[in-house]
Formats: C-alpha cells, structure tokens, sequence
C-alpha cells in the first residue's frame, strides 16, 4: 500500500487502523462521482475523508 500512497499516508492509515479505524477506498469516474462520494461519506460521519488520485496503467 505504501507505494501506492506513500510512506507518509500509508503510516497514518496503519494508525487509524490500529485505533478502529476503517479505510474505504471507493472508485469514481470524474469529479462529480468525487465530490458525491465525499458528501455521502461526510454526511454520514467519515472521518478524515479526502480523495487520492491512483496511477492509471
């Protein structure tokens, strides 16, 4: 996981994780797709909700 998001994120995922955190990855197809996913997941209490870019192969 780390190369995909860094060391930096992938310590940070660890720790939430560690704490009883859940990490959800949700794939979306444009901006839009984007900013919906993020209210959805505000609006219902996510926490520290943020959207990541992944390399396309």
């Amino acid at each position: 996981m780390a190369r995909l998001v860094g060391d930096r994120h992938a310590k940070n995922l660890q720790n939430q994780l560690e704490h009883g955190g859940l990490l959800l990855w949700v794939r979306t197809w444009d901006s839009g797709d984007e900013q919906r996913a993020v209210d959805i997941l505000t609006k219902h209490s996510g926490h520290d909700v943020h959207v990541h870019g992944a390399p396309q192969n």
